[in-house]
């Protein structure tokens, strides 16, 4: 019996139907699906990264609080040393009238302490308006007859740091009183604290504030705000003024640390801008699964895989940020002990250690001398020996200061051997120094330097107890006379073995 045309054409229609809906079904279906995976995807990759950055902005605004408050230490020591010196606390020309021999030697002790080129005041203001030493145009008409008074106002308020006398905040001062009718007056224009650190600003949006107690702020890599408004709202709440802890916002990471002299140091970075590679993504790979619902699944993966690499690429350039010190360019203190406890928790076949720990003899006389901005070149410029003696391979870090520690891999079996290896890097390190201190090409301070080393062959021991060798032997190195070198437990070997030269 023959089919029915009339039912065939139906159920073909049925039929055809039915087709149409499951691939208009599944055309929209994976789309949909596609873009809800995307999202959460999305989500927690946003979430994963707001929290390494906020990890990473820690730890370098850290580092450059420990730099800014070292910076104010300076300017404070200047002024402590003239508010201190014997003259200047017992001159009196209120009570005791003005005495012209005295007041051009404070003068010249006002000049042989103004380290800093950049002071806008350096001079001591007394009680009846007259002062000794550089004073500023502004600091003048702010203040007008009434300096003294509002001086000591303000010494009183803040305790010594003042940002307020001079309207927008342009100027950041120090003050202290070397007796009861006499103010010392040390100031730098704000902008100085934030000078060197634009290039540690390592994403777009990234910006650096320095706020005072109210979070009214002094200083600021954003050109978008004025010194002495407040910080905007949705960045002044994530503060944390007790704990000095990261926080995470809708709109920014956030990351403050409180300064010595109890001003706030606060980092900031937009979500918006550290979101938009995954943003950016994920918008295209969405139009695109629209477009291409067949292929949705087989795209999602190489989206997936797009997002991951540029998330990764953001990641690493974080990672590195927070493991190198900014001064020098070698490994910062922590992430150099960590390095050193995995390597030694997993060391390679075969292969035994040395933790070499430096530091230059007598850098403080350098800072002394020469001022830390010529410290600063002593230090990158040790480091860079660093980096021309060891090998590429080896592990190379600054603990902090003028203090620097080397991991070193070796592969010699008898310990006279390792010594043997050491003693020969400590030599040629030494040898470089004097041959840059000798050179006609050399402009700065010639240095040397005391080391102490510790050897590994294997062990629990980690970076703490290596460590505790290592300074044992630069302690004995500095007891020797310094410009030498001692390994740890190597007193009873030849000359060789303790850093002496024949």
């Amino acid at each position: 019996m023959s089919e029915n045309p009339n039912k065939k054409k139906s159920t073909d229609k049925s039929t055809g139907k039915l087709r149409i809906q499951i691939i208009a079904g599944f055309a929209i279906l994976i789309p949909v699906i596609l873009c809800l995976v995307l999202i959460l995807f999305n989500a927690r990759m946003g979430k994963t990264l707001k929290e390494h950055t906020a990890n990473m902005i820690h730890d370098l605004n850290r580092q450059i609080k420990v730099n800014m408050d070292g910076s104010m230490a300076v300017l404070m020591a200047n002024a402590g040393m003239v508010a201190s010196d014997d003259t200047v606390i017992s001159y009196d020309p209120v009570e005791n009238g003005v005495d012209p021999d005295i007041e051009a030697e404070i003068a010249e002790t006002l000049t042989t302490y103004a380290l800093l080129p950049e002071y806008t005041d350096f001079c001591i203001v007394y009680s009846d308006g007259s002062h000794i030493g550089m004073i500023s145009d502004e600091l003048v008409k702010a203040c007008g007859d009434r300096l003294y008074p509002i001086l000591e106002k303000a010494l009183k308020k803040s305790g010594g740091w003042t940002s307020e006398l001079i309207s927008g905040r342009t100027s950041m001062t120090y003050l202290i009183k070397p007796n009861d009718s006499a103010i010392m007056v040390a100031s730098l224009p704000s902008y100085c604290l934030v000078r060197d650190i634009s290039d540690s600003m390592f994403m777009e949006g990234m910006n650096e504030y320095v706020a005072d107690k109210s979070l009214v702020i002094i200083a600021s890599t954003d050109e978008t705000v004025t010194p002495g408004s407040y910080l905007k709202t949705n960045i002044s709440r994530l503060v944390d003024r007790i704990n000095s802890l990261p926080q995470i916002g809708d709109q920014y990471v956030v990351d403050a640390q409180k300064m010595n002299n109890e001003w706030f140091l606060i980092t900031t970075v937009p979500t918006e801008e550290l979101l938009k590679p995954i943003r950016e993504v994920t918008k295209y790979a969405v139009i695109i699964a629209v477009v291409a619902a067949l292929a949705a699944f087989g795209y999602v993966l190489f989206m997936t895989e797009k997002i991951v690499g540029n998330v990764s690429q953001t990641v690493n350039r974080l990672d590195v940020k927070a493991q190198t010190d900014l001064l020098t360019g070698l490994v910062n203190k922590r992430s150099f002990e960590e390095i050193v406890d995995m390597t030694l928790s997993n060391p390679s076949d075969r292969s035994s250690y040395a933790l070499i720990f430096m530091d230059i003899d007598n850098f403080k006389s350098v800072n002394d001398r020469c001022g830390h901005d010529v410290g600063d070149l002593v230090l990158k410029s040790f480091a860079h020996t660093i980096d021309m003696v060891f090998r590429e391979t080896d592990i190379k870090g600054r603990l902090g200061g003028d203090e620097f520690c080397v991991l070193m891999q070796m592969t010699e079996e008898d310990r006279n051997l390792l010594v043997e290896h050491v003693d020969d890097v400590c030599r040629r390190f030494v040898d470089r120094l004097h041959r840059k201190a000798n050179s006609a090409r050399q402009s700065l301070p010639a240095v040397t330097s005391s080391m102490g080393a510790a050897i590994w062959e294997g062990g629990p021991e980690g970076f703490e107890e290596l460590y505790h060798k290592a300074d044992t032997a630069l302690y004995a190195s500095k007891k020797r006379g310094k410009d030498t070198w001692t390994i740890y437990g190597q007193n009873d070997l030849e000359s060789l073995s303790d850093g002496s030269e024949e």
